[in-house]
This record gives C-alpha cells, structure tokens and sequence, in this order.
C-alpha cells in the first residue's frame, strides 16, 4: 500500500490533537488551542518516522519516548518535574487506550488500509472520507459538552468545611466546584479558596498583614487567574480540615481579599472528596 506523506501527517495530528485533548481532561487542566494544536501538529510531523526501515524494539521505544516528551512540553511547557512526569504519563495512557483498540482491530479483521510500523499508524483514507470523519466526530463533541453542560449543575456540591489552626477553630459552608482548578505548581495540592470573613476568624487580615503572621502561619504565594483577573494568592497549609466530619490531608487553604456574598464562605474542587 502507498503512503502519502501528507495524508499521514494530517492524519496523526488530528489522531494527536483528540489524545491531547482528552489528556487534559483527564488532568483537569485548562486548555490552549494554539499550545495543543502546536503539539499535535509535532506529533504528525514525527509520525514520518513510519517511512523509515523497521527499528528494533528498544530503538522504537526510545524514540516514541522523545517524541511524546517533545509534545508535552510544547503543549503544558515545564513547571516542575513531578509535574511534567504526571502529565506524560497521562499522555501515553490516553495514547496506549487508543492504540491498544486500534491494534486489536488490526489484529481481529487484518485491514488492508491500515498499516503499523515503528509503532506509527497510517490509515489510507480519502479526503471525503477524512471531512465526514471530521464531521462525525465533531458531533460527538457538541453532543458530549451539551450534556456536560446540562449536568454541571450536579458538578456542584455544598459541604460543611471545619478548619482548625494554630489553636482556632472555624466551621462554614463549602462549594464543591469543578470550577475551581486552582493547584499548588510545587506540591500539586488542591487549593480551597476562603473568604475574608473566615480568614479573620483565623486571625489572617489581608488588610493587616504582619510578618508575624506570615511566619506564624507559614503563608506564601501562588499564582492564579479568573476571568478577566490574574494576581497572587496567599496560602497555607492548616493542621486539620474536615469535609463533613471526614478529614482531609492534601489541601491548601488560598485566602481571598473578598467576602463571598452567598451562603457558601469557601469554593474548592471535586479533587479534595
């Protein structure tokens, strides 16, 4: 069968792009068309190694390994180590999902449009066939994010939060919000914001911040964006956080300047449950 070179570039960015895509979704991280689009489009153009002679399989490892960490760090950038090693081990579960499926088909019905060398895939298809694809799974896309946004409202969950620290003791209402995606870049904890009213009750005035009560609380800073706004947040890790009655370890307390002006006195994400 003849391979086109253009048709297996296209073809494995658009396969990369979807990999991509769902990799941040399963990292719940935000994502950035230019950033993943730049990825993907690496990947297709490194899918040409198909035309090279058949490696071994210790060559053919290491050079899929280059490969995926080149696409990770045009697509997420390097924060820390740990980091970047989580999202590229995300990123080759998501990959071996897809190409496991599509070895088994290949394996099951012996396609002869299909071809896999130097663990690269090349489906031969036409353009009409490609639109119609595209087309398809376009759909599946809007339908999928339809229904992610008629159930967001069960995505948001109320739960009493205690907080105890350096001898206080505070109890409120909590949102759990996927909304709420703040991380710390060092630990990778998740972060729950709380407002100033609760802050006070900790003896942590933003408005009166004395270096006592930095170095009491061990307070430091974190970046953070919302719509429209970006800045630095205080944070601290408090000695005992109970989620109704259930304690929880890996959170960070990120202080806002702001009081919420609803029932809830805290937002934090699905990741502290």
């Amino acid at each position: 069968m003849t391979i086109y070179a253009d048709i297996l570039v296209l073809i494995n960015t658009y396969v990369n792009y979807f990999v991509l895509l769902a990799t941040c979704t399963f990292l719940r991280t935000p994502r950035r068309f230019l950033r993943l689009f730049l990825g993907a489009a690496v990947g297709g153009v490194c899918s040409l190694v198909i035309l090279l002679p058949q490696k071994n399989e210790l060559i053919s490892m290491l050079c899929q390994l280059s490969i995926a960490v080149l696409i990770i760090f045009i697509t997420f950038g390097f924060d820390y180590l740990h980091i970047f090693l989580k999202r590229l081990a995300s990123f080759f579960l998501v990959s071996f999902l897809f190409s496991g499926s599509v070895y088994f088909i290949y394996q099951i019905f012996k396609p002869n449009r299909l071809i896999i060398n130097n663990s690269v895939i090349y489906f031969d298809i036409s353009t009409i066939e490609l639109i119609l694809g595209s087309a398809a799974i376009y759909a599946v896309i809007i339908v999928v994010r339809t229904l992610n946004g008629g159930f967001a409202k069960n995505d948001r969950k109320k739960v009493k939060m205690t907080i105890e620290h350096n001898g206080k003791r505070v109890e409120f209402s909590c949102l759990i919000d996927t909304g709420n995606m703040l991380r710390d870049a060092f630990t990778d904890m998740p972060v729950a914001v709380v407002d100033s009213s609760v802050s006070r009750c900790l003896m942590i005035d933003l408005n009166n911040l004395s270096e006592d009560t930095i170095k009491q609380n061990k307070l430091r800073y974190i970046p953070y964006n919302t719509v429209g706004n970006e800045g630095l947040m205080p944070v601290f890790k408090p000695d005992c956080v109970l989620l109704d009655g259930r304690r929880v370890d890996n959170l960070l307390i990120g202080v806002s300047s702001h009081k919420f002006e609803s029932e809830y006195k805290a937002v934090a994400n699905y990741d502290i449950l």
